[in-house]
């Protein structure tokens, strides 16, 4: 929440998998509720599928409502949208359009989720590497580590949110 209001993104994601509900009631109550929803079609090109999406649609707040049987619909509104029945779920920044349809295309297809997930390993590796070596000559630090982990997580998410334009909230 914190890093939220510190980089004033410009579109807010909630990934939502509703196992336990029926796609039309949601739905419905998205539409109801005025936001624009529509569901993922699998026999397009998937990049094209996300643009018309970002084309079609309006709002800073996008929703990924995942249902059983691989069913899929992107939902965007220019309000926040929040229900208790909802299932804790992720919740995720994106600085820009580009960001948003990386974030998009990592949730709807698993070799782009592949691809686009290697930079973020890059960069926990070069976080934790950094951290190894400087805890493996200074024994002592490792008690420090505790105090400076929240720190070192919330620099990940920045160079995440730099570099990938989309980073957990």
């Amino acid at each position: 929440m914190i890093i939220g209001r510190f980089l004033s993104p410009s579109y807010h994601i909630r990934v939502l998998k509703l196992d336990k509900f029926k796609p039309e009631e949601i739905v419905n109550g998205f539409r109801r509720r005025g936001a624009h929803v529509s569901e993922f079609p699998r026999d397009i090109d998937i990049e094209l599928a996300i643009e018309s999406f970002m084309a079609s649609s309006y709002g800073d707040y996008v929703y990924v409502l995942k249902f059983p049987k691989g069913r899929l619909f992107l939902a965007r509104h220019t309000k926040r949208l929040h229900e208790k029945k909802w299932p804790n779920s992720g919740r995720y920044i994106a600085r820009d359009e580009n960001g948003l349809k990386r974030f998009l295309l990592r949730e709807v297809s698993r070799k782009s989720m592949v691809i686009i997930e290697v930079p973020r390993i890059i960069i926990w590796g070069a976080v934790w590497w950094l951290v190894w070596n400087y805890f493996e000559r200074y024994p002592l630090g490792t008690f420090l580590l505790f105090f400076v982990g929240f720190f070192l997580d919330d620099l990940s998410k920045v160079l995440e949110y730099f570099v990938l334009g989309h980073c957990r909230d």
